[in-house]
């Protein structure tokens, strides 16, 4: 399966290529044209099978150093290509060959997964045809791109793309599809932090808006408003693509998304329903094809299902949906223990499982998955040091040891991992200003820390700390309202506060916020604690 990121690169990044004017061989020698048309072939290629190998972490940790160290190579031979004056003979000379190493890597690693060799020749065929239809400034800025200069080369991609698409005689079809390969290449840009989420959901609001019957426009769509925190947007945008949903496989991924956005929404009856829905069509593609991403998609949904059930207090329930997500996983990692994908996806069910046997004071079974995660996304994070999410994956299992820390009253510990999960997100949420998950994540993590301090007695850095978080969750509830468990959340920081005093919040302040929860529907169990807090401070509210 093409991954989302080599589909930036096959049918975004070569398709952009194309434009009205084609190479013309006036201004330069035939053989002079057909060089340089073989290094945009190659570093396109170059790339699209880089990027497979990221997905797919099909390179170990010495293969993948020799890919960071070749990709630093080709931006320093392109940048002293480009400041070379007079004879650069000798600076393209060595461009060539940090261009021509860096593609002998990739294709040699490339070749060592089988199920997408097919792709791979695709994308060889489809690279070879733009190309020789590209217009040269087209043609630059995609060789830019393909030499790791991305943020250089976007503008030029973005003028001569936004000016073929207003070109007389355009159709809204050729539009749709040039804003869908923006958006392809932008989101590649994205994975290395030269990008937000905003500016990727941007283009792709553009060309939803020209095809909205483009099933993989609207689970896009789906994905990057989820992350921005508008649920209500996402869960439209999954529900449109179940709408147009042509065959049984897209719709099980409709179904999922939408199940999803329905849980965060603490719709439970709707996110049941779709995550039964989407494992039964999963399952029966599974039974019939029982190839490695089949049973992974099973796995996917028994994980998401097992989520919804925890957060519904059936730990029994969960429990079985975990275990059989996990012996699902284990078994594609032992038939491939190259595949360093796979194991990631191990460690994601232990950290699940780590969870629900907290919940239920299993804290010895607890830690023991946590570290077992902890160790292989440790291992894959330092193996891939710009992957982003798994730096965020390390993040989330240093936090949840470090609750575990925190139970065991180990409180000097429990401060410690709660600091190195925020310096962690702190800088991703940095490097993404847009996205809503990671900002909830630092708020998380303040509250933790606040909850730290204060068991140390640090009266006035857990007041710091809760302040800082409850300033974040305010703002998300702000740029959406119908984030019930986000409303719980602020309950929560605000309690904390106008117990320890001196930060403005009042127990007046709590009272409102108790009875707007309670007046949406949303109170859950445990909010009993706040309205006899409420109480005890002389405020009388319902139960």
């Amino acid at each position: 399966m093409t991954s989302r990121i080599a589909r930036a690169l096959t049918a975004a990044g070569l398709a952009v290529l194309v434009a009205t004017t084609p190479i013309r061989a006036s201004a330069q020698s035939a053989a002079a044209v057909q060089a340089d048309r073989a290094a945009l072939v190659q570093g396109l290629q170059a790339q699209y099978e880089v990027a497979l190998i990221r997905e797919r972490k099909l390179a170990d940790d010495r293969e993948t150093e020799m890919i960071a160290a070749l990709e630093a190579r080709l931006k320093q031979a392109r940048a002293a290509a480009d400041a070379a004056k007079g004879d650069a003979r000798a600076a393209n000379a060595q461009l060539a060959a940090a261009r021509a190493d860096y593609a002998r890597l990739a294709a040699q690693l490339s070749r060592q997964d089988a199920a997408i060799q097919t792709t791979v020749a695709a994308s060889q065929a489809e690279a070879e045809h733009v190309a020789a239809q590209a217009s040269p400034e087209m043609a630059a800025a995609l060789q830019r791109f393909a030499d790791g200069d991305r943020v250089g080369a976007w503008p030029t991609i973005l003028a001569l793309s936004r000016a073929q698409a207003e070109a007389p005689g355009a159709t809204a079809a050729a539009r749709a599809a040039g804003a869908r390969e923006l958006a392809s290449l932008r989101d590649v840009m994205r994975a290395h932090g030269e990008a937000t989420t905003a500016d990727v959901l941007a283009l792709y609001d553009q060309a939803a808006a020209l095809a909205p019957n483009d099933f993989k426009v609207q689970i896009q769509r789906a994905r990057l408003t989820n992350d921005l925190g508008d649920l209500p947007r996402a869960r439209a945008a999954a529900e449109q693509a179940i709408a147009v949903a042509a065959t049984d496989g897209e719709r099980a991924q409709a179904l999922k998304s939408i199940g999803e956005q329905a849980a965060l929404q603490s719709d439970t009856a709707t996110a049941g329903k779709d995550y039964d829905q989407a494992l039964a069509i999963f399952t029966r593609e599974a039974g019939s094809d029982p190839t490695a991403k089949a049973e992974n998609d099973v796995a996917a949904v028994l994980q998401d299902k097992g989520d919804l059930q925890v957060a519904m207090s059936e730990f029994n329930g969960a429990h079985d949906s975990y275990a059989a997500a996990l012996k699902i996983r284990q078994q594609l990692a032992a038939a491939d223990p190259t595949d360093a994908g796979m194991q990631d996806y191990v460690t994601s069910v232990l950290q699940r499982i780590g969870d629900r046997d907290a919940k239920v004071g299993d804290l010895k079974g607890a830690r023991e998955a946590f570290e077992q995660g902890l160790e292989i996304r440790q291992r894959l994070a330092a193996a891939d040091p710009t992957n982003t999410d798994l730096q965020y994956y390390v993040s989330g299992l240093l936090r949840r040891i470090g609750e575990l820390a925190y139970r065991q009253n180990d409180l000097k510990t429990a401060r410690q991992d709660f600091e190195a999960c925020l310096a962690i997100r702190e800088r991703l949420s940095a490097a993404n200003p847009s996205s809503a998950q990671l900002k909830n994540a630092v708020a998380l993590d303040y509250f933790d820390i606040g909850e730290v301090a204060y068991a140390q007695n640090d009266i006035a850095g857990a007041r710091a700390a809760y302040e800082k978080s409850l300033d974040i969750r305010v703002q998300l509830a702000t740029a959406d309202p119908t984030n019930a468990p986000m409303q719980q959340l602020i309950l929560r920081g605000m309690t904390r506060l106008a117990k320890i005093g001196g930060s403005g919040i009042t127990w007046r302040d709590v009272a409102n916020q108790y009875v707007s929860i309670k007046q949406a529907g949303h109170l859950t169990p445990g909010d009993e604690m706040v309205r006899d807090a409420l109480r005890a401070h002389g405020l009388v509210v319902s139960p």
